[in-house]
């Protein structure tokens, strides 16, 4: 797989690098997530100031919530300013965050911790659309799903670092360890180029040649793409100011409808449940295990099956990953929902001697499908499948909606043994999950290898399914006895194809043919056709339309 990636290194380095660094971002984010785990149980059993349960479990789940409105906040930053410059601003109150955080142990207050929280979950949601569109945009078509897959990976690597310092350090020192991760990301940042497609968007055609070279490698010939990336502007800045009625069209509404419904089904496989309650669910099966080293081995299967994913995304493709990883995430989860069910009807002593083994087997297993699909599939659409003109205004929605799902499974988890009992809450998971499958395979299309232009002619009224033009009905012309057919919608009369009515004609400077219309002939001017996957050539090329 490197093999293919590395086709032309000179080529995919500077793409590497930019993805790498893009997805700290998704680093940071894990970084916040994970340190719920460590830092609660130490919090409980080591605070020096007045905090109640409820506002424990308010503090665990405030970053999920919180992340709700950063993801909405960071759409007008990120077109305004561009995706470079709100990753580098979202930075420095990631950094705050923690800062507090680990203050508040000096200070004495918990008003200081919930402040904390509230920052880095602001942040938490803002870098998610952030780094993702920053990856899609500056990452070329043969190689975009691989990238796109390393935000996924720097989420789980996140999670892991938190759990592994967490289980050797106090919450506070915890924090402030993780205030250093988020200037990282503003130092690397700084140094990395601003997106090709929001400077072309903003008139700075000189700055946008500048950052595709530099993605592209100093080799690279980028005038084909560049002057791609230039119509699509063009085209796109005859358009007025985006209105609230244009959000309504079906070639805008499909992708989000698509996108959000595998946000939904990516939460309510129960994958957060597990990662917040990964300590209690092997209390409940009476395993000895220690709650710190089960969610180390858990975050290190997460992260190894993660990462082994991003190499699959551009080779099997979106779908076939979808649906494999919910398939045995499923299985998974029954298998999980039949322990605690023995456990109900044999009682624990026996269904911990005769199958203590499955809880700890199952929740490898679905680690393991999670992370090789539902982990990164769903954030890798989100950078593909939005109309570039909405992109900035659809990402932060459909992130928004995947962290209010986030914030519900995790909340209404602990409810949901009560109500429905354990197994209850886990077969739950499982029917959810299997009405993802069919949602996948009804309503997704296969966007691999595809240019972002190419993916947005797939929900458009005006391609067909394989992005080819759709052609206008044709009907007999009444004066001319059948011999032409008129387009009704064009008036432009054609004869049946004969050299004679239509040829092309070849000037200095651009290609032109003529159609027969009942007048006489018109001239159409003809663009010539570049194939953006040229491997040799051009293996990157990447034609959205800015924001």
């Amino acid at each position: 797989m490197w093999k293919h990636i590395m086709k032309n290194p000179h080529k995919v380095l500077p793409q590497l690098l930019a993805a790498g660094i893009g997805s700290w971002g998704f680093f940071c984010t894990g970084t916040v997530r994970g340190w719920s785990s460590p830092g609660i149980p130490s919090l409980n059993t080591t605070k020096t100031f007045d905090i109640d349960a409820t506002e424990m479990a308010w503090i665990a789940a405030m970053p999920p919530l919180c992340a709700l409105a950063g993801a909405l906040l960071v759409g007008y930053p990120m077109q305004r300013y561009g995706r470079r410059t709100a990753l580098i601003g979202l930075s420095l109150p990631f950094f705050l965050g923690f800062l507090l955080m680990g203050f508040t142990n000096l200070a004495q207050h918990k008003a200081i911790l919930f402040i904390g929280r509230l920052l880095s979950g602001l942040m938490n949601g803002a870098a998610t659309p952030a780094s993702q569109i920053y990856i899609s945009e500056c990452a070329s078509p043969r190689i975009r799903g691989t990238l796109s897959s390393f935000t996924a990976s720097a989420l789980a690597l996140g999670i892991l670092v938190a759990y592994i310092i967490g289980a050797f350090v106090d919450w506070w020192v915890l924090a402030f360890i993780l205030s250093m991760f988020p200037l990282l990301l503003f130092t690397g940042m700084i140094f990395m180029p601003e997106t090709p497609v929001w400077l072309i968007s903003h008139n700075r055609e000189d700055d946008a040649r500048k950052a595709l070279q530099r993605l592209r490698g100093k080799r690279t010939d980028i005038e084909a793409e560049f002057q791609r990336l230039k119509e699509n502007q063009a085209k796109n800045s005859q358009q007025q100011e985006i209105q609230p009625r244009e959000l309504m069209k079906g070639s805008v509404l499909k992708p989000l409808g698509i996108s959000m419904g595998i946000m939904f089904f990516q939460q309510f496989t129960g994958i957060n449940a597990m990662i917040f309650y990964t300590v209690s669910i092997f209390k409940s099966a009476g395993t000895t295990l220690d709650g710190r080293y089960a969610t180390i081995i858990i975050g290190f299967v997460q992260l190894i099956a993660t990462a082994g994913s991003g190499f699959l995304v551009d080779r099997f493709g979106r779908r076939f990953l979808l649906l494999s990883s919910a398939a045995i995430v499923s299985c998974a989860l029954a298998a999980m929902g039949s322990f605690f069910y023995m456990q109900a009807q044999w009682g624990p002593a026996l269904a911990t001697e005769t199958l203590g083994w499955l809880p700890l087997l199952s929740l490898i297993v679905f680690f393991i499908a999670y992370s090789g699909g539902y982990a990164n599939v769903p954030f890798i659409l989100m950078g593909e499948m939005f109309p570039a003109r909405y992109r900035s205004i659809l990402g932060p929605l459909s992130s928004s909606f995947n962290l209010c799902c986030t914030f519900t499974v995790v909340r209404s988890f602990p409810l949901m043994q009560i109500s429905m009992e354990k197994y209850g809450a886990f077969w739950f998971f499982m029917c959810c999950t299997l009405v993802g499958i069919v949602f996948v395979y009804l309503l997704l299309p296969e966007t691999k290898g595809k240019t972002l232009d190419d993916i947005e002619k797939l929900f458009s009224v005006k391609y067909n399914a394989d992005g080819t033009l759709k052609i206008t009905e044709v009907q007999p012309d009444n004066y001319s006895n059948g011999k032409t057919a008129s387009i009704a919608s064009s008036g432009i009369v054609m004869n049946a194809p004969s050299r004679e009515s239509f040829h092309k004609q070849k000037g200095k400077q651009d290609d032109k043919a003529t159609v027969e219309n009942g007048n006489g002939f018109s001239p159409v001017p003809l663009n010539p056709i570049v194939d953006s996957e040229d491997e040799d050539e051009d293996d990157g090329s990447l034609v959205p339309a800015p924001v």
